[in-house]
C-alpha cells in the first residue's frame, strides 16, 4: 500500500506563469531552510515562528487540488525554503510524477546527497539552483547569512557538477543585492558559468533582514 508522503508545506500557489517560464504551474512551497540569505524574499518559509507563518498546508489536499487542475497545469515547481533537506522530497515527487506532470525543483544546492538521488532516478525534469557567490568561504558566507565552511562550498561545487552531468534541464541563476555583491563577484560568476547562469534583480520589500537597499547595477 503507498502511503502519502509527509511533506511539509508553508505555501500552495494554484497557477502562475511566472515560476516555470513557458510552463502554466502551480507551486508548492517547502517550509524550513538551513541557509539565512539577509535578502529572502520569503522569510515565512525560512523562521515561520518569527514571521507569523500560517499553519503547515495538508500534503494530501494540495495533492488533491493539482489533481482536478491537472489537465489545465504543464507542470510542478517545488521550492521553499530549502526543498532538499526534507527526506520526504524524493516520495513527493515520485507522487507528482505518478500523476503525468513535469516537475521542477528549486534548491541552494546544499544537499548533493539529496539531489544526486533525485537526479539517479529522473524524478524531475528541471532543476533551478541558486548560486549565491563566488564559491568562495567569505563571499558565500555574507550571502548565505551563516558561516560556509570549504565543506560547504565543496558540496555546493558537487551540486553544480551533478547538473551539468546529469542530461537533466537546469540553469543556475543569482540574485544580485547592492552592498551584498561587488561588480567582481559579478564578473567572476559570468566567467566561470557563462550563460548557464542568469542574474536576477533584487525586489525590496518583505524580507529576511531589514534591507536598506536597492537593485544591484553592475554597470553603476
Amino acid at each position: 500500500m503507498n502511503r502519502t508522503p509527509v511533506l511539509p508545506l508553508g505555501g500552495f500557489l494554484p497557477q502562475s506563469l511566472v515560476d516555470w517560464p513557458g510552463h502554466i504551474a502551480a507551486v508548492m512551497y517547502t517550509s524550513g531552510c538551513n541557509f539565512r540569505c539577509p535578502y529572502c524574499h520569503n522569510p515565512e518559509l525560512v523562521l515561520p515562528d518569527e514571521f507569523g507563518s500560517t499553519p503547515l498546508l495538508s500534503f494530501d489536499e494540495v495533492l488533491a487540488r493539482i489533481t482536478r487542475n491537472r489537465n489545465l497545469l504543464g507542470g510542478v515547481v517545488v521550492t521553499g525554503g530549502e526543498p532538499t533537506i526534507h527526506q520526504s522530497l524524493p516520495e513527493a515527487l515520485r507522487t507528482l510524477k505518478g500523476l503525468g506532470l513535469k516537475v521542477k525543483l528549486d534548491t541552494n544546492g546544499s544537499r548533493p546527497e539529496m539531489l544526486g538521488q533525485i537526479l539517479d532516478e529522473r524524478l524531475v525534469d528541471e532543476v533551478a539552483m541558486d548560486v549565491k557567490a563566488p564559491l568562495e568561504s567569505e563571499p558565500y558566507s555574507r550571502l548565505a547569512g551563516i558561516s560556509c565552511s570549504s565543506e560547504l562550498i565543496g558540496k555546493v561545487r558537487d551540486s553544480i557538477l551533478l547538473l551539468r552531468r546529469s542530461g537533466i534541464s537546469h540553469r543556475f541563476r543569482c540574485t544580485l543585492v547592492k552592498g551584498l555583491h561587488a561588480t567582481e563577484d559579478v564578473v567572476e560568476l559570468a566567467e566561470s558559468f557563462g550563460k548557464t547562469i542568469t542574474f536576477q534583480r533584487f525586489r525590496p520589500g518583505k524580507t529576511l533582514q531589514k534591507m536598506d537597499t536597492e537593485a544591484f547595477d553592475p554597470e553603476g
